[in-house]
């Protein structure tokens, strides 16, 4: 009885030592994780302000450049306040804008926090956009790309 439990044990380790060793797979490179990163966020996201009706105040928007702004973009928060770090949804993607000075947003960051696109004014800012019915016009500060 002893000899056939010794057969199976051997019979598995010459069956683990014959399989062939998998591949090791090499991790990307930083730089190339955030271009991945970047590519799936393939839209720009452009922020402003705009009066909101609700408390008759200033508040940060942001929504997706190219598209629409009304009544698409998304409060962010009072104009007194920073517009960094305060999530959003666009097209399946969970953002926010970061690297704030003078409460003007450098980043896109994704849901992890990791940079995937550079923002500034890219010739909008001050831009106005004319909305209609009961929303009032937003102020373009910029955009990310």
């Amino acid at each position: 009885m002893q000899f056939a439990n010794i057969f199976v044990v051997l019979s598995m380790a010459v069956a683990a030592f014959a399989a062939p060793a998998a591949e090791p797979v090499a991790a990307p490179e930083p730089e190339a994780l955030a271009e991945i990163e970047a590519r799936a966020v393939n839209f720009k996201v452009a922020w402003g302000q705009q009066l909101q009706n609700h408390d008759q105040a200033n508040h940060w928007v942001v929504w997706v450049e190219g598209e629409s702004a009304c009544p698409a973009a998304i409060e962010l928060a009072a104009l007194t306040r920073s517009p960094c770090g305060r999530r959003f949804n666009f097209k399946g993607q969970t953002l926010s804008l970061g690297d704030c000075a003078d409460n003007k947003p450098r980043s896109l960051l994704n849901s992890s926090g990791k940079k995937v696109k550079s923002c500034g004014a890219n010739g909008k800012k001050n831009r106005k956009i004319n909305c209609k019915g009961s929303q009032h016009d937003i102020v373009q500060h910029g955009f990310c790309k």
